[in-house]
């Protein structure tokens, strides 16, 4: 039993002692990251790469470190490395905006308008309605010919539309089984017509007729 309690002893400071020293690496990747930031203002971009990788060195998932990376390496010219940077930390963190912007602009700026279009548009989808980085990637999504919002306007007609089909089905189903004697399953089928709420107001109220007067029964 005493053995039983040093060893648990021993984990309990051991795993403690891990995550207190995790801590001090991730705010020393901080200091550096500001750092880093302070001199990337004044323009000393070497000074500002080497401290972003000192970041990054220590605390491998530092996501805002390598988007800043990206943007240093961008700023020297190194488009490639910038993308590489951008790319790493989208996945370290697939909901870390600010890449998906730059992507948007690095790729218009090597002339790779899919690309761009792609990244815009996550960009888009992923913000937030009226703030500004939101409305920026929309500007550059009309400016490459694209308009999300007509797009998500001719993707909710599809659905509707998808809808009415399926809920023809499920009304003839109900009807078939109906006319079969089979009450449960057209219940069930005027139910789905019913929760899928087709556009189509007679389809629609024949159903709910039709659910209302077999739950009666």
């Amino acid at each position: 039993m005493k053995n039983y309690f040093i060893l648990s002893l021993f984990f309990l400071i051991f795993f403690s002692g891990e995550a207190v020293s995790s801590s001090p690496v991730k705010e020393q990747a901080k200091i550096y990251r500001e750092e880093g930031y302070r001199l990337q203002k004044v323009g000393d971009l070497e000074g500002a790469l080497s401290y972003y990788l000192k970041a990054v060195q220590i605390d491998p998932l530092n996501k805002e470190a390598y988007n800043d990376l990206g943007v240093v390496y961008e700023a020297m010219g190194d488009l490639d490395k910038a993308e590489q940077m951008y790319l790493k930390a989208i996945e370290i963190d697939s909901d870390y905006l600010p890449p998906y912007a730059n992507l948007g602009f690095l790729y218009e700026k090597k002339n790779h308008l899919l690309k761009a279009i792609f990244y815009w548009k996550e960009r888009y989808n992923r913000g937030k309605k009226g703030e500004y980085w939101t409305e920026t990637a929309y500007k550059h999504l009309l400016k490459l010919g694209v308009d999300p919002k007509l797009e998500e306007e001719r993707r909710e007609r599809r659905r509707r539309l998808i809808r009415l089909q399926q809920a023809k089905v499920h009304f003839n189903l109900g009807f078939k089984a109906l006319g079969k004697g089979l009450y449960k399953k057209a219940e069930e089928e005027f139910k789905t017509v019913i929760d899928l709420n087709p556009e189509d107001e007679m389809l629609l109220e024949d159903a709910k007729r039709y659910y209302e007067i077999l739950r009666s029964w």
